[in-house]
């Protein structure tokens, strides 16, 4: 018994091995074991056949997952009506505004900048950057990027079928061992830190597909909304105001008087004294020795 246990536990070991290198599984894993990968092929023609029709013997992948991402930048004469165009249109092709600013201006009157990101279904991005180009007056810019994420999800997927295999095989190890009274307990914890390990993995695993088959199933469309040059203020934001410019004016010229009073009083409170103390003595004595030798009586011959 012990040697089963035993050759069970290193079997289970190899398996962990295999499952921590399944990030070098080849695409050839996926489709039975065929030698070569099927991302591989020109998409000019048909995977699977070259250009006159001769059949190559690749698979070709039928779901691919690519990962959609596009901008626009609008210029509307009522950027408002525009963004209720555009929610409205989310919402009839299956999506859904993920996030919307809007920055209002001063006037009532005068049409904010409106940014807003929509979710929608990858299907339904093409038809719905049509309309958005019918409702907007002006389409400043626009552009649509792509990620093949085919690669990742095979990987993915790879790796979980190896953890799987490894968390039956635990588990019916950890089954056995708790069958046998006379088991090792360290063997059991070791056992059991491995399912909990292994479990760690797939859930992360598990996540991480989520979110790629959330990008690749929701294409994301970020829109920006300006107000057409026309339709913008002529006066520009903040409005010049003659009061608020004579205020700015005033302060200044109350500042420069302060700082010329903070210049006298500092040179009469510490320059002054200085002054006195240290060139006064010399400067009286200069003049004593002046005075002296000037109303001295010439000397005659």
């Amino acid at each position: 018994m012990k040697k089963k246990i035993a050759w069970t536990i290193a079997t289970t070991i190899l398996l962990a091995a295999c499952a921590a290198g399944a990030d070098t599984q080849t695409r050839a894993d996926l489709f039975g074991g065929e030698a070569a990968a099927p991302t591989t092929t020109a998409p000019a023609h048909s995977e699977g056949v070259d250009e006159d029709g001769n059949d190559l013997g690749v698979p070709a992948v039928s779901d691919r997952k690519v990962i959609y991402d596009s901008r626009m930048e609008l210029e509307a004469a009522n950027t408002r009506s525009v963004f209720d165009q555009i929610t409205d249109m989310a919402q009839a092709a299956g999506g859904f505004v993920a996030s919307a600013s809007v920055q209002e201006t001063e006037k009532a009157d005068d049409q904010p900048h409106i940014s807003v990101v929509i979710r929608l279904p990858a299907n339904r991005l093409t038809s719905t950057l049509s309309e958005i180009r019918r409702v907007a007056d002006r389409v400043v810019s626009e552009s649509v990027t792509s990620q093949d994420v085919t690669d990742q999800f095979v990987d993915i997927e790879a790796q979980l079928r190896n953890l799987y295999a490894l968390e039956t095989e635990l588990l019916a190890l950890m089954a056995e061992l708790r069958d046998n009274d006379g088991a090792d307990p360290s063997k059991l914890l070791q056992v059991f830190e491995q399912i909990r390990q292994t479990r760690g993995e797939i859930e992360q695993l598990e996540g991480r597909k989520l979110m790629l088959e959330n990008l690749v199933s929701l294409a994301t469309l970020d829109i920006s909304i300006a107000p057409l040059p026309a339709s913008a203020p002529i006066v520009p934001e903040p409005a010049w105001e003659p009061a608020t410019v004579a205020k700015a004016a005033l302060r200044d010229t109350v500042t420069a008087l302060q700082g010329v009073g903070e210049f006298l009083i500092r040179f009469g409170l510490n320059v002054l004294p200085l002054l006195v103390v240290t060139v006064g003595p010399v400067a009286a004595l200069g003049w004593f020795f002046y005075r002296r030798f000037r109303t001295r009586p010439a000397l005659t011959p």
